[in-house]
């Protein structure tokens, strides 16, 4: 489920962003421009960061922010921005990978994060990806990384 809704039409690559805004701003935009999600949930997503604190990192280097379904999702969906510089959603928390998360409901997502989960469990799998320059090669990453046998 996850390469379907991270592919080269939703992956991106920046060398820098000016702020965590921007940083979810522009990872926003491949879903804003397909109509999955409203301009009002790039906002929530951006609000709920400023009330709530940086909670969307999940995980070193990674962040995953998202808001409510109710506040603008049209279709279950999910972009990523790989930046080759990190920007900062706290002064010790840089993050690399932004990956917005625009879910339907309470569950129709899930298979995606389980599918997630798996890319994001070892820190080499994410510098791999960090280091890739084309949104096709980070397809193939997550295709390898979310298929692959757990020991």
């Amino acid at each position: 489920m996850l390469s379907e809704l991270l592919n080269k039409e939703t992956i991106q690559i920046a060398h820098k962003v000016d702020s965590w805004k921007d940083a979810i701003r522009l990872a926003s935009s491949p879903l804003l421009q397909q109509q999955k999600i409203e301009q009002r949930y790039l906002e929530a997503m951006i609000q709920a960061i400023e009330e709530h604190g940086p909670y969307v990192v999940l995980t070193p280097k990674v962040a995953i922010p998202h808001a409510r379904p109710t506040e603008g999702v049209n279709e279950l969906s999910m972009s990523l921005l790989s930046l080759q510089n990190p920007v900062h959603f706290a002064p010790d928390q840089p993050v690399y990978l932004i990956i917005v998360l625009a879910a339907i409901d309470d569950a129709s997502h899930l298979q995606a994060l389980v599918d997630l989960t798996q890319v994001l469990q070892e820190p080499t799998q994410i510098d791999s990806i960090i280091a890739c320059q084309h949104p096709e090669n980070i397809v193939e990453k997550i295709k390898h990384y979310a298929t692959k046998e757990q020991i």
